[in-house]
C-alpha cells in the first residue's frame, strides 16, 4: 500500500484530538487525549503545560502507530486554542501553570484598562479587545501581583509554542495566534513595540513569530517516535482553522461554533477593527483575517441548567422539555452570563439570571428559556458581523451540532440556512488544509472540497425567525439592565 498522509493535531481546551487523512480528505485514522483544569482560587483557569503536551504526544503516536502501513508521513500540522500563557525559566522549566483563555484574575485590569486611551490604541493596533482573557492583561497582572516570576521569566508562550519548543528546541509562534495575544500588529504582521512598552515587556521574552505556512523539521526526537527530518507545519489557531475546516471562508459565509464556549466568525481580506471594540481580529494567514467574537457561555450553560435541576434525565428528555413550549418561553427570557462575558460585552464581572418570570412558567419554559439565550446571545455577535457583509449560509460545528432541538433554534434565530458539517473536528481538518499547503501538495483550498463536506443542511422556518426577531430585541433591552458599565457595546 501507498498512501501518503497527514496528520493534523488540535490542542483544544479540555482535550487534544489528531487525525490522519489522505491527501484526497479520506479520513485514515483518529485519537483523543483528554485533560484536566483546575480553579485553585476564585476567577483562575489553569492547566499542566505538559499534560497537554503529553496527551498531543500521545495522540500522534497512536495516530501514526495506525497509519505508518499506509504509506510515508507526509508532515504534521497544529492546531491550538488561544490566548494561553505559561511564563518558562532560561532553561525552559515552566515558572507558573499554563493561564488559559478562562481566567478572569486579571479583570479588574483589563476593566481599568478598556475605555482608557492606552487600551483602545493597544485595540486598534492589534485587534485582540481588552480583556482578561488576554495574554496582554494577564502579562500586567504577573508584573503587578507576581514581580518575582515576572522578573524571573526568560520567556511567556503559550501551550503550542511550548510544544514547538520540546520538539524543536526552538521558540516560534505563528501569525494566527500572536494575533490574539494582543500584542501583535495585525497590519505590520510583528510584535507591536508600542504595546509592548506598556507592558515593559521584551521581545526576546517573546517568541518568533512566522507564517502559518512555515515547516520545522523533526530533529531527532526521544519525546516523538517519528522519523527525524518529519515536516512540522506550525499551523494557526483553532478559531481560524474552524472556519477553514468547516468551509466559511468563502464571502458571504459565518462560522458558528459552540462547544464549552462558543463563537461566530467571518473571514475577509484585510484587518478590520470595529469602533465599539465589539469583535476580535485575528490572521488565518498573511492574506486572510478572521472578524469574529466569542462567548464565554456555551453548551456549559446548558450543562449546568440539566446538572443542577435534571440530573436525573437524559439530554433527551430535557431536549423535549424545551420542544413542547412555544417559542419565546411565553415571555421569559434567559441572560446566559453566569461566567462573565466577552463578545460582546467584553464584561468579566457581568452576570446573567432570568428575566420576565410569572407564576404560569414552568420547569420547561425555564430549559426553553436558556436554550434561545444562548442562540440569542450568539446572535447579537452575528448581527455585528452581518454588517460587515451580508450572510447567506452560517456552518455550524461543535458538540451542539447533535442536537435537531439545537440546531432548528439557530436556524430560526438566525434566519439563514445552517450547513452541518460531516466531521466536527474542523480545527484539525483546518490544520490538514493549511499543511496540505504549506508542503506544495495544493495551491489553494478549493482543490480540496471533500475535505469540508456538508452532511445535511436545516432551513429556518421563518414564522418563528420572525418572532425571534423580535424577542432578539427584547433579550438586548434586558442586556443592558445587567451590564456595568459599557451598554453602549449593544
Amino acid at each position: 500500500m501507498n498512501t501518503p498522509f497527514l496528520i493534523g493535531i488540535d490542542m483544544g481546551t479540555t482535550n487534544a484530538k489528531a487525525i490522519a487523512c489522505d491527501k484526497a480528505g479520506n479520513l485514515l485514522a483518529t485519537h483523543s487525549v483528554g485533560y484536566s483544569v483546575q480553579y485553585p482560587q476564585p476567577d483562575w483557569a489553569e492547566q499542566d503545560p505538559d499534560e497537554i503536551v503529553a496527551a498531543a504526544l500521545e495522540c500522534i503516536h497512536k495516530v501514526y502507530s495506525t497509519t505508518k502501513s499506509y504509506g510515508p508521513l507526509l508532515g504534521i500540522s497544529f492546531s491550538s486554542a488561544m490566548h494561553s500563557l505559561v511564563a518558562l525559566t532560561e532553561q525552559g522549566q515552566p515558572l507558573t501553570k499554563l493561564i488559559i483563555w478562562a481566567d478572569n484574575r486579571s479583570a479588574d485590569i483589563a476593566d481599568a484598562l478598556r475605555p482608557t486611551a492606552i487600551g483602545k490604541e493597544m485595540y486598534r493596533r492589534n485587534g485582540t479587545p481588552i480583556h482578561a482573557m488576554t495574554p496582554a492583561c494577564k502579562l500586567r497582572w504577573l508584573h503587578e501581583h507576581q514581580p518575582v516570576v515576572f522578573r524571573r521569566a526568560a520567556k511567556f508562550v503559550g501551550i503550542k509554542e511550548y510544544l514547538f519548543y520540546k520538539l524543536t528546541g526552538k521558540y516560534l509562534i505563528d501569525y494566527s495566534v500572536a494575533s490574539a495575544t494582543g500584542l501583535f500588529n495585525i497590519r505590520e504582521l510583528r510584535w507591536d513595540a508600542w504595546t509592548l512598552d506598556q507592558l515593559r515587556l521584551e521581545i526576546s521574552q517573546l517568541s518568533e513569530p512566522v507564517s502559518p505556512f512555515h515547516v520545522q523539521e523533526l530533529p531527532s526526537s526521544e519525546v516523538l517516535s517519528l522519523p527525524a527530518g518529519t515536516p512540522l507545519v506550525i499551523g494557526a489557531s483553532d478559531g481560524c482553522l474552524a472556519n477553514l475546516g468547516s468551509g466559511a471562508t468563502d464571502p458571504g459565509t459565518m462560522a458558528i461554533t459552540i462547544g464549552t464556549s462558543g463563537a461566530a466568525r467571518i473571514s475577509a481580506p484585510r484587518a478590520y477593527s470595529d469602533d465599539q471594540m465589539r469583535t476580535f481580529c485575528y490572521l488565518l494567514e498573511e492574506q486572510t483575517y478572521i472578524i469574529g467574537g466569542a462567548t464565554n457561555n456555551g453548551a456549559i450553560i446548558f450543562q449546568w441548567l440539566k446538572d443542577t435541576f435534571f440530573a436525573n434525565e437524559t439530554y433527551e428528555q430535557v431536549f423535549a422539555r424545551a420542544e413542547a413550549i412555544e417559542p419565546g418561553a411565553d415571555g421569559l427570557v434567559f441572560l446566559p452570563y453566569l461566567l462573565g462575558e466577552r463578545a460582546p460585552l467584553w464584561d468579566s464581572h457581568v452576570r446573567g439570571g432570568f428575566a420576565g418570570l410569572g407564576i404560569r412558567h414552568t420547569q420547561a419554559h425555564f430549559v426553553r428559556a436558556v436554550m434561545e439565550g444562548i442562540i440569542l446571545n450568539l446572535y447579537s455577535i452575528g448581527k455585528i458581523l452581518m454588517e460587515q457583509q451580508p450572510i447567506h449560509t452560517v456552518y455550524a460545528n461543535g458538540g451542539f451540532t447533535q442536537s435537531t432541538t439545537w440546531v432548528q433554534l439557530l436556524a430560526d434565530v438566525f434566519g439563514k440556512p445552517i450547513a452541518l458539517n460531516e466531521t466536527a473536528e474542523t480545527g484539525a481538518m483546518g490544520a490538514m488544509m493549511m499543511g496540505l499547503k504549506a508542503l506544495g501538495h495544493i495551491r489553494e483550498y478549493d482543490e480540496v472540497p471533500q475535505f469540508t463536506p456538508v452532511a445535511r443542511t436545516v432551513e429556518p422556518n421563518w414564522m418563528r425567525h420572525r418572532g425571534y426577531q423580535l424577542l432578539a430585541a427584547r433579550f438586548e433591552q434586558w442586556v443592558k439592565t445587567v451590564t456595568r458599565e459599557y451598554p453602549s457595546t449593544l
